[in-house]
């Protein structure tokens, strides 16, 4: 096979969550450019209205699902109408995404909850709804998810979302060892210090927005847009022998002393 060729996603069908803005939505228009239609999920209904516009004028099918996956409950009825709308689904990107901070001395049990429930119980059950309509049907399928820097070390006053996104790693490599076999393959994507709403508090900080662009070797925050045709890659047949990875996208962050 051509190997542009096998970059394509002609045909495939996408569920992005967290697509009303920043990684997820940069990553939805990536597939849509390859080729997928998207089922695109989020609170913010306006956001996916307009970014459903832009994936329509690509010549691709979207589907606005507005949800809130604070609970994983939602994740079956999702799938569902996603499912109706646009047919089988076998590719997810899950980008949804929360943080809270506080000093470890001050963390509740309820802010360890919420980061859990959005950043990793709610991954899994969204996953799981895929996957086990992938496995009814024999048919393979890319699980992609949005990891962090948190997922491998921690910083002051992130210890929920550190908790969350450790705990998603364990997602990741628990699908991919389970359902190789089956030709379904999970990996997640961990980007550095990127420039939207969730890494605000941090960039609009002079002091603190220096000293992180001090330490990437790149010399620059990752802009959302950075990490489409990552996206892309996993979702694709190019990436057929990749699973169970946690690719670490952050300008060689985690490479560096």
């Amino acid at each position: 096979m051509d190997a542009l060729a096998q970059f394509s996603l002609a045909g495939r069908r996408a569920l992005v969550t967290g697509a009303s803005r920043g990684i997820g939505r940069a990553c939805a228009l990536g597939l849509a450019q390859a080729g997928a239609d998207v089922a695109l999920v989020a609170r913010d209904e306006a956001a996916l209205q307009s970014l459903a516009a832009e994936v329509q004028a690509l010549g691709r099918k979207a589907l606005v699902c507005p949800a809130d996956l604070a609970g994983p409950s939602a994740c079956e009825g999702v799938v569902a109408r996603a499912e109706e709308a646009l047919g089988p689904i076998d590719t997810l990107l899950y980008a949804a995404g929360v943080t809270r901070r506080a000093p470890a001395a001050e963390v509740t049990q309820g802010q360890i909850d919420e980061c859990l429930d959005v950043n990793s119980r709610s991954a899994f059950a969204m996953a799981q709804a895929i996957g086990r309509r992938l496995l009814a049907a024999g048919k393979p399928g890319s699980l992609i998810f949005i990891a962090s820097l948190m997922s491998r070390g921690a910083r002051p006053t992130t210890l929920p979302y550190g908790i969350s996104k450790m705990a998603l790693t364990g997602v990741v490599r628990g699908l991919a060892v389970e359902w190789a076999p089956h030709g379904i393959r999970a990996n997640a994507i961990a980007p550095g210090y990127v420039r939207t709403a969730l890494a605000a508090k941090v960039y609009d900080d002079p002091q603190l927005r220096e000293w992180v662009t001090s330490r990437i070797p790149q010399g620059r925050w990752q802009e959302a847009e950075d990490y489409a045709p990552i996206a892309v890659f996993l979702a694709s047949d190019a990436s057929r022998v990749i699973t169970g990875q946690i690719i670490f996208a952050d300008g060689g962050w985690t490479a560096a002393l």
